[in-house]
């Protein structure tokens, strides 16, 4: 689990799911960067991810290939998405993990598949204007997670996926190179509906779900000091080509061009506290 950094750079802070949230959060991270100008001459670079993401924005608002915004629910991304501030960034995310965010959206992962839809259309204009109001009212990044937190524990209801996607996505979380003919297997049902029920729930293929995880995995082992031959070999690419092949058609870019732009000095270290954080598919330019 995460746990809070009060030296991160640049008044980035991350924080654990707390208490009645372990199953449903990754994590939290609370972004505060009163300076406008620098804030504007970031770029910020999200890699595909089967996270969901909800994201409050309480001061300016981010722009995006979408347009821009400041409450959102980022589903499942199947391609990489860039990022710029307004403004000031003052913004808590939390990351959800993929197999329980419908137990506090209420929807199906399949429903937000690449899409990013403004919070009020989950929890309606009433509640999402309130959690936004209370967020710039805090004052520090711990009150700010307590109040997300506390709008997420009250939202909490059971789970709404089929078990056997919700295996299986385990599953590939643990092995994003396990064969779809092993995975089958060892959730004793046919191939054949394995996927058709995951991809009901998902609204993507197991296989690009594992693609995905398993480009999120050579990205963390990168971070964490191999170089490419030595991220293809443990994260299970048949060799280096596969793993630039894969990362190309996910990211538009090969993983050294993408990752040189991370350890840029005036941005390493706020990609260093990245890398350490469950927000490691993130990167500042």
């Amino acid at each position: 689990m995460t746990q809070p950094n009060p030296h991160c750079t640049a008044g980035t802070q991350f924080f654990g799911a707390g208490e009645g949230l372990e199953g449903i959060v990754e994590s939290f991270c609370d972004v505060d960067l009163a300076d406008a100008a620098i804030a504007r001459a970031r770029t910020i670079n999200v890699l595909p991810t089967t996270s969901p993401v909800v994201i409050v924005h309480y001061r300016a608002p981010m722009a995006s290939q979408r347009g821009t915004y400041k409450r959102t629910i980022n589903g499942m991304h199947t391609r990489a998405a860039a990022l710029k501030p307004c403004g000031p960034v003052g913004a808590v995310l939390v990351r959800l993990k993929a197999d329980a965010a419908d137990r506090v959206l209420g929807v199906r992962p399949a429903d937000l598949l690449d899409a990013s839809i403004d919070l009020s259309d989950i929890f309606g204009d009433g509640a999402a204007a309130r959690l936004e109001a209370q967020l710039a009212e805090a004052g520090s990044a711990a009150a700010r997670v307590a109040c997300m937190r506390d709008f997420l524990r009250t939202r909490t209801g059971p789970g709404r996926l089929d078990p056997l996607a919700v295996q299986a996505m385990r599953a590939i979380q643990r092995n994003p190179s396990i064969s779809m003919r092993r995975l089958a297997g060892l959730l004793d049902i046919g191939e054949r509906s394995l996927q058709r029920r995951f991809k009901a729930e998902t609204g993507a293929s197991a296989k690009q779900f594992a693609r995905i995880e398993r480009m999120q995995q050579a990205v963390a082992a990168h971070r964490a000091g191999l170089d490419w031959a030595g991220v293809a070999h443990a994260s299970g690419f048949t060799d280096q080509a596969h793993l630039i092949h894969d990362f190309r058609a996910l990211a538009g870019v090969p993983p050294e061009a993408f990752c040189r732009r991370a350890a840029a000095e005036r941005v390493q270290a706020w990609n260093t506290e990245l890398a350490a954080s469950d927000f490691y598919n993130t990167f500042i330019a």
